[in-house]
């Protein structure tokens, strides 16, 4: 028998993600749970696959094709902390739910070596959250060039002019409590 591939449904895991989240409320606040509940967020959004890739590769990962991955560039589980801690605006709103899910699924193309040192520029133990870096210059901080496809091949990418990306407002202004020097 022959299968089909199908591609996911991206918000058929954002539904179900918001769900979950709604469910879990009221364990919101207990830090045994702060982990697995953002687990939740980030498992769906990290199930999309690379759905919502911006287009953009690392100089390095261009060069070493074989040594390349995604990284989710706005940080879902962090994305998950927030929706949790602000329900009336993403979970009693799923049209917002449904716009952070979407941009929580943002990636970019980047080295396995990159990914893991921009994944220690925060820390998550499940009780303590800390941001060394803001979201939109992390990039930049790791001296990571980017460049933006154009086409359909990597390797025609030309180099974008700065790299700070861009990160709503919103999850800017949220991170800020979580900084550290």
């Amino acid at each position: 028998m022959k299968t089909t591939k199908h591609k996911k449904n991206w918000e058929a895991y954002c539904k179900t993600s918001h769900n979950n989240m709604c469910a879990n409320i009221g364990d919101w606040g207990k830090p045994d749970h702060f982990r697995p509940i953002t687990r939740t967020f980030y498992i769906n959004v990290f199930d999309c696959a690379s759905i919502n890739h911006l287009g953009l590769i690392s100089e390095e990962a261009i060069n070493n094709p074989t040594e390349r991955t995604h990284d989710h560039c706005l940080s879902p589980q962090f994305i998950g902390r927030m929706v949790m801690d602000n329900p009336k605006i993403y979970l009693d709103n799923y049209d917002n739910f449904k716009r952070i899910f979407w941009l929580g699924c943002s990636t970019i193309t980047v080295t396995k070596k990159e990914n893991t040192s921009l994944s220690l520029l925060t820390v998550n133990d499940g009780y303590d959250y800390k941001v060394h870096v803001p979201t939109n210059l992390k990039y930049n901080h790791l001296d990571i060039k980017l460049y933006e496809r154009v086409g359909s091949f990597w390797k025609n990418s030309i180099p974008i002019k700065s790299n700070i990306i861009d990160v709503p407002q919103e999850l800017l202004d949220y991170e800020k409590r979580f900084l550290v020097n």
